[in-house]
Formats: C-alpha cells, structure tokens, sequence
C-alpha cells in the first residue's frame, strides 16, 4: 500500500481516534549515484533520502506541511535517529523498496504527567536480489511536537489542538533517548577540537537551523581523523550505524567544535558532542552523535 493509499483510507476518521492510528507506507525508491560509495554501497548520511517519503510525507498528507514563512503553528523536529546501513553492492537507478510505519505516543515525566507529544517512525529499506529479500538500511526515528516560540514553556506541546486534524493524548508511552545514553561523560574525551568551526548557509534547512544530517557528516570527518592519528586504518572501516540526540539547534554563522570518546573496541564505537562555540568542554552539547565503524568483510587486517 502506498503512503498516499493510506491517507485516503483514513480521510473520514474522526480527529480524536487518529490520535492512536498506526500510519504505514511502502514506497519504491530508485539509488542515486552521489548516495553511494566507491564500493557502490549506500552511505550512512544517505539513508534518510530513502526513507523521508514514508517518514514525513504521509504525515503531511494528514497534516499539512508547517509554516516556514512565518514560523507559527505547531511543528515536529526531529530528536533522535537511529540509522545503520549494511555494505552491500548497488547499482545507480536500482529500486528499493522502503517499508514503514509512523504512530504518535507521549512521554511523562517523574509524576506521571505529561511531558512531550512525539511522532515515532520506524522503516526498512531493501532490495530484492534473485527473489530474496536482503536488508539495504533501516532507520528508527522521533520527532517532538514543538512551537516556534521563544520561551521554552509556551514551545512545549502536551495536547494536540483539533484544528490539525488531529486531537487529543495518544495513549502510547515511550521513553526519550538521553544524551547521557550516547555520551561517556565520567571520562575526559580522547578528542578536543582546538579550533572552533562555523556553520554556515548551505548547511541549513526551512527550519531555519542547521539540517541534521550535517551533524552526522561533519562528525564522520572529525572521528575519522581522530582515528587516523591513533593509528587506525582507514581504508579498512567504514561508518555503519549512528545514534543522534538533537537537544539545542545550531544557526548559521554559530562556532561550534567537536569532541570525541572512544568507546568500544569490538565493535569499534565513537561517541562525540558539537558544543557551542566558547562553552567548556563539561558544557551540555547541543547534539551527540554515537557511531559504530565497521570492517569491510573482504579487507585484510583488523580492527
């Protein structure tokens, strides 16, 4: 069933039972030659090109899509993303399939009370090969309601208002993911930018913030060096997997710098933090990102 099949069947639903609904999509995808890498595998930062059609546009298809001229209204920011990829071969203009389903849930905070409004998705890409199916991607997703509004309590969101359609508390729980989860902050970092970085205007998005695959692609190339001068191989290891928290946006012409913890050896896991430019290092980042490296299987040493 394709996203937009699913919509229509749920156009006469009342907005108080959609809170609940499961909304599921299965779209085809063609591979995009700058997705790839040389071994004509999908690269990390490029897995969400595959999935945003059954992330985000079924959803706004039922929603509409948010106000980005003059930033009003309520909104759903990603938070977290868990992503992983596998190294199998693709070729340029292939299709994959993409597998997914999107509900909303709420979190509660130490009382029992309302906390946040989320969106959580959850999808498969991959493709077929001789008749099987074999795993190209996932990808697991939260979105937090949210408005545009200076002050964090007016911004936060505990009851969605009948006039997006939808209304009401989802009964659903879940947890969110901390930075505390991703991020070894008993121990000094193994990595500390010295120099401070900026961000700047074609990093980022309609949301007027810096988009959040720039986070990831500028801390695979910040990892990547603190390996190199450890002494890894890096024509051996490629990024598989990235766990992100979105906790405070970056701006264009913000500073920031990156630090870097080694965590695990098998497998190989980086955590890193972007901090505001000037903040110390025991500072709260605005963002943590958790990669795993893996080896390519028919490269010779180890890691």
């Amino acid at each position: 069933m394709t996203a937009a099949r699913t919509a229509k069947r749920t156009a006469g639903t009342s907005p108080s039972k959609l809170i609940d609904q499961v909304l599921r999509a299965r779209v085809r995808e063609p591979v995009h030659f700058p997705d790839l890498s040389e071994r004509r595998a999908l690269k990390l930062s490029a897995v969400p090109h595959y999935t945003a059609r059954a992330h985000f546009e079924l959803w706004h298809k039922r929603m509409g899509t948010p106000d980005f001229s003059e930033r009003a209204g309520i909104f759903t920011p990603l938070y977290y993303v868990d992503f992983e990829t596998s190294d199998i071969e693709l070729e340029p203009r292939a299709m994959l399939q993409v597998r997914g389903e999107t509900q909303l849930a709420k979190t509660l905070d130490a009382d029992g009370v309302v906390d946040h409004l989320v969106r959580e998705g959850r999808h498969v890409v991959s493709r077929r090969d001789n008749g099987d199916e074999r795993l190209v991607a996932r990808a697991h997703l939260i979105n937090v309601f949210t408005r545009f509004d200076a002050d964090p309590a007016r911004r936060r969101v505990t009851e969605l208002p009948g006039y997006l359609g939808i209304s009401g508390v989802p009964a659903r729980v879940i947890e969110l993911p901390t930075l505390q989860q991703l991020l070894p902050a008993e121990r000094p970092p193994d990595g500390i930018e010295s120099d401070v970085r900026v961000w700047h205007y074609g990093q980022t998005d309609p949301n007027r913030h810096v988009t959040s695959m720039e986070y990831l692609r500028m801390m695979e190339c910040y990892v990547a060096e603190v390996l190199h001068r450890r002494g890894y191989d890096m024509r051996q290891l490629y990024f598989a997997a990235a766990r992100m928290v979105y906790r405070k946006p970056c701006f264009r012409g913000e500073s920031y710098r990156r630090i870097a913890w080694l965590r695990t050896e098998q497998p190989l896991v980086v955590a890193g933090a972007f901090l505001k430019g000037g903040d110390p290092p025991d500072a709260r980042p605005a963002v943590a990102v958790e990669l795993t490296l893996r080896q390519h299987p028919d490269e010779p040493g180890t890691v």
